[in-house]
């Protein structure tokens, strides 16, 4: 569970007494830990809540991890999993003595550890169980509690990101110098162990922080646009379509829904790149105006000579609308990069994306570009997190092929037909707010329009590790 930051020092506090309580009580049950210590090159103490059930156990804790020659202090979390004879529950004293630097590395950068080990409590009498590997050694004594075991035993150590400061951001983007109540004091080792994102050592060392580098998210867009259209090609009754350009276009607009898969990865300290899969679906609904007479003639129909064409009565001398209304449904695929930074509350982050379209039983596709500069202001919210307003713009570049087929309602003719279609305006406002549950959960909403003849609404919900 995330700790909320308002918590954090008292709760740091109340680890590095209980680690000052274990290493007194444990070198006072066992002097030569004293002699270890003296000799080490750090240490882990803390205690652990457990419980053993006939044959299976577990618990968990928080330790302190003290680097004695660099005189830095970090928290891991304890997961233990015990599996054999035994039955109870109560609390255990945990110190582990480092010999050398190798030992304390790989228990600061968490991971699991084995062994076998007994303990007992009953009432005022206890026995401690002592483990030795390489580079260091185990106390674990029986605090409080009823308990008597003889098991195998895992231990997973994990740095706790909410009270040790390693430069893990509390928010989505990276920020140098925002307040929110969970720093540490100087005597954190802001040590970045993740591969990504480059140079994310320095610029931690520098004093900003950085979001988790990988992410995996689902969002949905609502589109309603209107359509500037254009390369009108029309068939009659199965003949091949061809250009026509006697035509007139009436409330071109396109409406879409798309729902997506997202997944992105902090590359470099201000540039997240990401890949996205989803679907989409839509109508594009447009009356086209068609000049009966100009129709026949592109067509090279000559009416005033025998024999006249089954066309002639239809078209000539008419004007007919086609209500078109194509309806699109298939796959989208998109790439893209955002650039980000922060300092203090205020953040300006630009999303670039190019996204395709491939429809599904039809020749209709579309490619889109989009660029979304924003900026705003951060609030915290303490236990509820962190919540970013934002205004700016979004500038789109869409491009759609809709083909289809109509039917003139009481005559035996059918026009097939193919529409290049391209968004009427290229900018629009936007205004929305991102809110980081934790460093882990963010929920965005975002509202697209107030100029120009777009509307939409985009949310988000992303997972970061």
């Amino acid at each position: 569970m995330t700790i909320p930051p308002g918590q954090r020092v008292e709760i740091r506090a109340g680890v590095d007494q209980k680690a000052e309580e274990t290493v007194e009580q444990l070198v006072a049950s066992d002097p030569s830990a004293q002699g270890l210590l003296d000799e080490s090159v750090g240490y882990m103490a803390g205690q652990v809540s457990a419980t053993k059930l006939p044959l299976l156990g577990g618990g968990y804790g928080l330790a302190l991890l003290h680097d004695t020659e660099r005189d830095t202090r970090s928290y891991l979390n304890i997961s233990r999993f015990d599996l054999g004879a035994g039955l109870g529950t109560g609390r255990f004293r945990v110190l582990v003595i480092f010999q050398t630097r190798e030992a304390m590395e790989k228990f600061s950068q968490g991971g699991w550890q084995t062994g076998l080990t007994a303990e007992s409590k009953l009432g005022e009498r206890s026995a401690a169980a002592v483990n030795s590997g390489a580079g260091f050694s185990a106390f674990i004594r029986p605090d409080t509690g009823t308990v008597v075991s003889a098991t195998a035993r895992l231990v997973r150590t994990s740095v706790n990101l909410d009270l040790t400061d390693t430069g893990v951001s509390e928010l989505s983007i990276p920020n140098t110098d925002f307040e929110d109540g969970s720093k540490q004091s100087d005597d954190a080792p802001r040590i970045w162990n993740r591969k990504l994102p480059f140079l994310a050592q320095k610029v931690i060392d520098e004093g900003y922080d950085l979001p988790l580098p990988y992410g995996v998210g689902l969002t949905y867009a609502d589109v309603d646009q209107e359509q500037l259209l254009s390369s009108l090609e029309v068939g009659i009754n199965g003949r091949d379509r061809r250009p026509v350009d006697f035509v007139e276009f009436d409330g071109a607009r396109s409406l879409s829904q798309s729902t997506s898969l997202k997944l992105d990865a902090w590359i470099f300290p201000f540039m997240n790149v990401f890949a996205m899969i989803g679907q989409v679906d839509g109508k594009a609904p447009v009356d086209v105006v068609v000049d009966g007479n100009g129709f026949l003639e592109d067509l090279e129909v000559n009416c005033d000579r025998p024999p006249p064409s089954p066309l002639c009565p239809l078209l000539q001398d008419n004007f007919f609308t086609l209500p078109i209304e194509a309806s699109f449904k298939g796959n989208t695929y998109g790439i893209g990069a955002t650039l980000a930074g922060g300092w203090k509350n205020w953040f300006v982050a630009i999303p670039l994306n190019w996204t395709y379209a491939d429809m599904d039983g039809s020749k209709t596709d579309g490619t889109s570009f989009t660029v979304t500069p924003r900026g705003g202001y951060l609030f915290n919210l303490g236990r509820a997190g962190n919540l970013a307003l934002f205004a700016g713009g979004n500038y789109l570049d869409s491009d759609l092929t809709v083909d289809g087929s109509y039917t003139l309602p009481g005559a035996d003719l059918t026009f097939d037909y193919l529409i290049d279609q391209q968004n009427k305006d290229s900018w629009n406002a936007v205004l929305g707010f991102n809110w980081d549950i934790n460093r882990n959960l963010s929920w965005s909403l975002e509202y697209n329009g107030f100029i120009g003849s777009r509307t939409a609404w985009i949310s988000s919900l992303v997972w970061r590790y």
